[in-house]
């Protein structure tokens, strides 16, 4: 499991950005997130998720606050 910040995240576009500790930077999506019903996130919030290698990159998936 990786850890890191939500930098930004736009709940209508379901869309944003995470910093990951060692300062990477990686897209999320709304589908990506483990919400229990609030598929949404905040600017400053903590993560946990798995990270993935894919051909485009990094990639996230099972996304929750801590």
């Amino acid at each position: 499991m990786a850890t890191g910040i939500v930098r930004w995240f736009d709940p209508q576009q379901g869309s944003g950005l995470i910093v990951l500790d060692d300062g990477r930077e990686v897209p999320v999506r709304r589908d990506q997130i483990d919400g229990g019903g609030s598929q949404s996130l905040r600017e400053g919030d903590r993560v946990e998720f798995d990270l993935h290698e894919s051909g485009s990159g990094l990639v996230v998936s099972g996304v929750y606050r801590l």
